[in-house]
């Protein structure tokens, strides 16, 4: 006898689809910025959108005082992430 594998046994059917409204990228002439616009041509409004910046900042310790040779060393790094406020 066969046992199924654990994941299949947790199988459902795919939730039921949902039509979502097509909206078209374009070019706005007099900005030369992307808009958005539905099938009627209106502008649609998706909201704000902040910006974000990122680093690695790597740290490493340096092996005793000087006064002897040989020593541990260790070398990590720290992620930062920033994150402006958006309203929407």
């Amino acid at each position: 006898m066969s046992v199924p594998a654990w994941g299949t046994t947790r199988m459902q059917p795919f939730a039921e689809a949902v039509a979502v409204p097509a909206f078209t990228p374009v070019i706005d002439p007099g900005t030369q910025v992307a808009v958005i616009v539905d099938d009627d041509g209106r502008v649609v409004e998706l909201g704000s959108h902040g910006t974000s910046t990122s680093g690695l900042t790597p740290t490493m310790t340096s092996p005793g005082d000087g006064s002897g040779p040989g020593g541990a060393t260790d070398a990590d790094s720290t992620e930062s992430y920033d994150q402006d406020q958006s309203s929407g």
